[in-house]
């Protein structure tokens, strides 16, 4: 399945627009809130809680429904503003081989709902400055280089590491079990070991550049 959108939308968008500002001005800063193999994130009820009161003030409601695209399962997500004015998309599901179906169906359509309502209201996991109004902060410091120690031992910047985790995230179920496998017998560690506290140095950025095309 090719990873096509669909999209449609009203134009132009002056009330939508004007309310999408004053919800990203307003909504809370959305934190994890639940454990997976690669580390914290933020759910579905966890980012729904969050967003709920502040669309509704701004006179904001999401859709998401199941509808084909290209004759396979996808998820329409559709913002839609009081005066009528509305952005909708149908984005692919992957879903998993399993013994059920639908089981596996029911957490594809949770994993992208909850992306795709990020994407839709511009918004991103653990970013304050949602509104943009706060004067931006500064960078994240590289890592302080460790004299003595070869450069693919040293250890990963804040942001950088929070990159690799990123991307980690993006993965779907299957992979990021054949990721998490991988990685573990390269670097040596148990099998049931989890892969965040370790994915602290250059060398497993290094290793991921090298590898991660192998599971997307």
């Amino acid at each position: 399945m090719q990873p096509t959108t669909s999209l449609e939308s009203t134009s132009p968008l002056p009330n939508l627009a004007e309310a999408l500002i004053k919800f990203q001005s307003s909504v809370p800063t959305i934190h994890d809130n639940a454990e997976s193999y690669h580390g914290g994130f933020a759910n579905l009820p966890g980012v729904l809680s969050k967003i709920g009161p502040a669309l509704r003030a701004a006179g904001l409601v999401v859709s998401q429904q199941p509808e084909e695209i290209n004759g396979q399962p996808g998820l329409r997500t559709t913002l839609m503003h009081t005066s009528g004015e509305h952005v909708s998309a149908v984005t692919p599901l992957a879903i998993n081989s399993g013994k059920n179906g639908t089981q596996e169906w029911g957490k594809s359509v949770t994993y992208q709902r909850r992306f795709c309502l990020l994407s839709v209201l511009g918004l991103c996991v653990g970013i304050e400055d949602n509104d943009a109004d706060i004067a931006e902060k500064a960078a994240p410091k590289p890592a302080t280089k460790v004299e003595g120690v070869a450069d693919k031992d040293q250890p990963l910047s804040k942001g950088d590491r929070e990159l690799c985790l990123g991307l980690i995230q993006e993965l779907s179920a299957d992979n990021l079990a054949r990721f998490c496998k991988d990685f573990r017998r390269d670097f040596g560690l148990a099998s049931d070991a989890k892969i965040a506290p370790v994915l602290t140095g250059v060398k497993h950025q290094n290793w991921m550049n090298a590898n991660l095309k192998n599971y997307v």
